[in-house]
């Protein structure tokens, strides 16, 4: 597991950075609070969301940089979109979620 990733933006006119959780996996996954970006570097397996009860506007994004399936599966009975799982199949495919307090949205 490492940290790192960057994103660049604009504040009062002056470039800063702001860096953002990175994780690597390549085997079954449970994302974290402190997770942001979890890359699914190699394998088929599942990566498993929090549930999205009490965290209104939390994001992830789980990317399939690998040549395998990666199954993102939703808490419990929660819903992706009102799928209980949503499958990555394609290398580069990502999806980006967003609890309601409820359930996952796709953004």
């Amino acid at each position: 597991i490492s940290a790192g990733a960057k994103l660049t933006y604009l504040a009062n006119g002056s470039s800063s950075s702001l860096t953002l959780a990175y994780t690597a996996v390549t085997s079954t996954y449970v994302v974290q609070q402190t997770d942001f970006v979890v890359d699914c570097t190699t394998g088929t397996f599942t990566v498993t969301l929090p549930t999205a009860a009490g965290i209104v506007g939390k994001q992830f994004c789980v990317k399939n940089s690998g040549t395998g399936v990666v199954t993102v599966d939703a808490f419990g009975s929660e819903t992706i979109d009102g799928a209980l799982t949503f499958i990555l199949s394609t290398q580069g495919e990502s999806i980006w979620v967003v609890s309601d307090g409820v359930n996952w949205k796709v953004i």
